[in-house]
């Protein structure tokens, strides 16, 4: 194992004290200089619930994670593991486009989706198999966060007509990631330059939250990222990017927070977070869920740039 990966894979079972910023207010947001809002995020992100009966055949309900739009009709990426008791009949396949219903698929569960002060029911629309999503593990080293696509597509059940905020999606270049060859071996490697992000998402019993880091750990073939409480870059190095050399390195992201969105200080979605401890996060791109759902149009500039696969435009 690479030096890198093993000092990761250490701090990642052995975790020391949180780091990072994090935000619950929207005048702590608002102080950063980012180029979007705390309602801008609030209306674009979700909390993922489910219901289930007791044994006394009573509903009670849990959150399970969290999510974050991607088009105005309400679809929405999250995180395989947050939904995959919705999937457990199709753990074997892998669907694009096929609507599997998570109010009725499971009798003794149902999940919900709050956004903006209302609740809806789910579909989940794309996913892969549970072996490419998540290898049927709930924890993961680092290496194996990467090689795993721990992401689906949904979209809310919403009355015809309503219309949502969302993230944009980005203009992507097809073929960056290999799809024939997902969990190719890789090096981690420091991200150049370090990149400021800011997590969304919702954790047990709290509201919206914002985590906020920097990602300096990628792989040579973009499926993903770390914010790693590891100091990878010279000082020097450092004041040349504008980042202060004493900058704390890490991310603190809670539970319930996986499949929060994950953008950078302009607002661009990055990608949403899948894992995570007191000081480390893993982030899947945006890219790798792209290229897995998506097509980019041929023509330069088009709008829309990307078409979910195989006909729909989100």
């Amino acid at each position: 194992m690479q030096l890198v990966t093993f000092l990761l894979l250490v701090l990642w079972l052995f975790p020391s004290s949180a780091l990072g910023n994090y935000f619950s207010e929207a005048e702590q947001l608002s102080a950063e200089g980012v180029k979007f809002s705390w309602p801008e995020v609030q209306s674009k992100s979700l909390r993922i619930l489910v219901e289930y009966r007791d044994g006394e055949g009573n509903w009670q309900r849990a959150t399970l994670g969290s999510g974050f739009l991607i088009s105005p009709d309400g679809l929405f990426v999250t995180a395989y593991h947050v939904v995959t008791y919705c999937l457990l009949s199709q753990r074997q396949t892998s669907r694009f486009f096929q609507s599997v219903d998570c109010s009725i698929e499971q009798p003794h569960i149902r999940y919900k989706a709050q956004n903006g002060g209302q609740e809806f029911e789910i579909q989940i629309l794309s996913h892969l198999k549970e072996q490419d999503a998540t290898a049927g593990k709930s924890l993961h080293t680092p290496d194996e966060i990467i090689k795993q696509r721990d992401f689906v597509i949904g979209r809310l059940k919403a009355e015809p007509g309503k219309r949502f905020s969302y993230w944009q999606l980005p203009d992507f270049k097809q073929g960056m990631i290999s799809l024939r060859n997902p969990r190719a071996d890789f090096e981690l490697k420091p991200l150049l330059p370090p990149k400021r992000v800011f997590v969304a998402g919702y954790p047990r019993d709290r509201d919206l939250v914002i985590a906020s880091g920097f990602l300096n750990l990628t792989d040579q073939n973009h499926r993903g990222y770390f914010a790693a409480d590891y100091k990878l870059y010279a000082p020097a190095y450092l004041q040349r990017e504008g980042i202060s050399p004493d900058t704390a390195w890490g991310m603190r992201v809670e539970n319930h927070m996986s499949g929060g969105a994950v953008v950078d200080s302009s607002g661009a979605l990055v990608g949403l977070v899948v894992n995570a401890d007191k000081n480390t996060a893993g982030i899947i791109s945006i890219e790798n869920v792209l290229e897995n759902f998506f097509s980019r149009v041929g023509k330069s500039g088009a709008s829309p740039a990307i078409v979910l696969t195989p006909t729909k435009i989100p």
